[in-house]
């Protein structure tokens, strides 16, 4: 997490936060709680309009000791609008977060991954995320499998089909040719509204498939240019087999 957002953290702890309603509860979680920033501040792509997002896991007697105390979980989280950037404060239960970790979902890992951990004293955050990740690697080829298909599915559609189903099933085939890169590398990939700015900044070739996927969304017969460029990133990962089974029709 950039120095920007660990001051305003550190800040609004210290300030503002005590000034919330839900601060009696929250101090309450304090010595046990997990707290992380996750969001754009998280990962260093924030703008004007990003909120910062923090996260306090307790564990799930002292969550529904301090829900019951509030009169409902309503009263212990704080949603600061007054405060620039805006703040919000979730207090969740430690079976919530185990549940999100399950590792059959690459952008909630990918999230966790990138997480700005302020406190964590029994280090259960990292180990939640190492079995989420050995859960993911476990099962990375049928979603590589899935996303492929998903792109391919897309791309060979008859323009004759429903309007709204065609939009539907490119829309779901450029989210797969964004997500193919990652789960190429073994790599969960971004929430959506992140992902192609991570791909641009973080992958040689990102820039390229975000702008192929954004002009072929909009109509450009750009497919052949884009499957070259998914198909040279699936071969440099050595999955040429599984490129030639997946085009066999083409």
């Amino acid at each position: 997490m950039n120095s920007e957002a660990r001051a305003i953290v550190s800040d609004y702890f210290n300030g503002s936060l005590k000034q919330q309603s839900a601060y009696h509860y929250i101090e309450k979680t304090m010595n046990e709680a997990v707290i992380a920033v996750t969001g754009s501040y998280s990962f260093g792509m924030q703008n004007e309009t990003s909120d910062l997002d923090i996260e306090f896991i307790i564990p799930d007697s002292l969550h529904n000791t301090i829900v019951e105390m509030a009169g409902g979980i309503q009263h212990v989280w704080v949603h600061d609008e007054i405060h620039h950037p805006l703040i919000d404060i979730k207090v969740r239960p430690l079976t919530w977060l185990q549940n999100r970790l399950s590792g059959d979902n690459p952008e909630v890992l990918w999230i966790y991954q990138h997480a700005c951990c302020i406190q964590d004293h029994n280090s259960e955050l990292p180990q939640l995320i190492e079995d989420a990740n050995t859960q993911f690697q476990s099962i990375n080829k049928e979603l590589l499998t899935k996303h492929y298909k998903d792109f391919r599915t897309g791309v060979t559609l008859s323009a004759s089909r429903e309007p709204l189903g065609e939009i539907i099933t490119m829309t779901r085939a450029i989210d797969a040719a964004l997500a193919l890169p990652f789960l190429s590398r073994n790599e969960p990939y971004p929430y959506p509204k992140w992902k192609s700015s991570w791909l641009k900044a973080k992958h040689k070739q990102g820039e390229l498939i975000v702008s192929l996927c954004g002009r072929w969304l909009a109509g450009e017969p750009v497919y052949e240019q884009l499957r070259d460029v998914l198909n040279s990133i699936m071969i440099e990962a050595g999955h040429r087999d599984l490129i030639k089974h997946f085009w066999r029709k083409v």
